[in-house]
């Protein structure tokens, strides 16, 4: 009898520890690496209350250490280079890519970018050490395929023009590039942007341009077409403005119709920064934050470039009733598939692209292929009588003008370059050598405003052929 009760009590203690087993398996789904990558999203979601899973909608969000979740930045930028953090290869501003006319030279160079964004991260232990606003390396809002047809639109050299095959072909080239190719997992996150027809100064927060559907579907949207049907871009990002009346950040047909429903996207929607709050202070189409957050986060707006109202205002909308914890899952969804992709929930040790040595940033072989970038982006219009090159040996002087002839302009968004830049001063200074007389004139603004290059630099007068 007593051994038939240590029996039980064994089998009893048995069962106990299996269940355990089995209930602390199943508490870790979303951290077994062969579970289907979708029920390991949902076990994670089911773990999270809701003022957890609102901060994972935002730019700068912050860890939850419970469910070993470290922290995430979204929104680092590479469009020629990695801005930040620390110093990077700096490639020719991408207009001038484009104009390279070399898709294939393109995604070298965003692979080469990527390379070095991973670098960096691994360099600073898996991004633990990197704890500045919009410097994190693992998400980049690039590249920029809007359409970009009239000069005053401060963007347009972070383009490729104003074609949109050209700018769809070479948008894929380069979202291939910073993604990777491993079948599992995600180099960098590529957000292509500003969804959609983002090309103008002039009110530019606010703007409301009314557009057919099939000049939309012909001009305007391609190139993002393309970027997320070819490229499998895994973000995108909307633009500031309207069409048609209704701002992008919460348009229903442009989120929902065309993106998800026509393109099949499964990545994440991220606002333009401040976007959804100038919902209220510029568009002025709703008069709350509240309810800013409910009809973005319901057209399907999944994370606020920002940290404003997918916050507080998120939150009160949700206990008001106007949002429900469906919509907002529905919306962590996406970010934390993201998250896996990169492999943030695995081990480590088996993700391929954190094996890529910090000693890739700045290396030789990157600076020779920003050199033979900057050699294919120059476009000469016509070499008239074969004017060029220029026969040194007929030459007495050169003079040098212009506003950047004597320093090296690299744009917007544009990182500390390891590469050492080469002014176009410096370059002819050191191809004709000692033999011919350089004199360089700064571009300046006079007092009139029509003489651009004053006397006090050329005395004697100047002679020009």
């Amino acid at each position: 009898m007593k051994m038939n009760k240590r029996r039980i009590l064994f089998f009893i203690v048995g069962l106990v520890c299996i269940f355990t087993a089995q209930a602390q398996k199943g508490k870790d789904v979303y951290l077994d690496m062969n579970a289907p990558q979708h029920e390991r999203i949902l076990d994670l979601l089911s773990k999270l209350t809701i003022e957890e899973k609102i901060s994972l909608l935002r730019a700068t969000s912050p860890g939850i250490p419970r469910l070993q979740i470290d922290k995430y930045y979204h929104g680092n930028e590479a469009l020629h280079g990695v801005v930040r953090p620390g110093n990077f290869t700096v490639f020719p501003q991408a207009i001038g890519l484009a104009a390279m006319w070399n898709p294939q030279l393109l995604n070298e160079i965003s692979t080469a970018i990527s390379d070095e964004a991973r670098a960096r991260w691994n360099e600073l232990e898996q991004g633990k050490k990197q704890l500045g606003q919009f410097s994190d390396l693992l998400t980049f809002w690039s590249p920029t395929v809007n359409m970009a047809r009239d000069p005053r639109w401060g963007r347009t050299p972070e383009t490729y023009g104003e074609d949109p095959f050209l700018s769809g072909k070479l948008g894929v080239s380069f979202v291939k590039g910073l993604q990777g190719d491993d079948p599992r997992y995600l180099k960098i996150v590529s957000t292509p942007k500003h969804f959609a027809a983002n090309n103008e100064e002039h009110n530019r927060f606010e703007c409301n341009p009314i557009i057919s559907e099939k000049d939309l579907r012909e001009y305007y949207l391609p190139a993002f077409e393309k970027c997320i049907i070819e490229g499998k871009a895994a973000s995108i990002m909307t633009a500031y403005n309207a069409i048609n009346d209704v701002p992008c950040t919460l348009n229903n047909w442009l989120l929902k119709k065309v993106l998800r429903h026509d393109w099949g996207f499964d990545g994440y929607v991220v606002s333009d920064c401040g976007a959804p709050d100038f919902l209220v202070t510029h568009h002025k189409y709703v008069k709350t934050l509240e309810a800013a957050a409910t009809l973005s986060i319901q057209a399907g707006l999944d994370l606020e470039c920002g940290d404003n109202v997918y916050m507080e205002p998120l939150l009160n909308a949700y206990k008001q009733y106007m949002v429900t914890e469906a919509e907002i899952d529905s919306a962590a969804y996406h970010i934390l598939r993201a998250r896996m992709r990169l492999g943030l929930f695995d081990d480590p040790n088996l993700n391929p692209y954190n094996k890529i040595s910090p000693s890739v940033v700045g290396c030789e072989k990157h600076s020779q292929l920003a050199l033979e970038a900057a050699r294919q982006s120059i476009v000469l219009l016509k070499n008239e009588k074969k004017f060029l090159p220029l026969d040194l040996k007929k030459i007495k002087s050169i003079a040098v003008v212009g506003i950047n002839a004597g320093n090296c302009e690299f744009g917007d968004y544009s990182g500390t370059p390891v590469n050492q830049p080469v002014s176009i001063l410096e370059g002819i200074k050191k191809r004709v050598g000692d033999q011919i007389e350089v004199m360089y004139s700064p571009w300046t603004s006079s007092v009139s405003g029509y003489e651009m290059i004053t006397k006090s630099y050329f005395p004697n007068g100047l002679k020009a052929e």
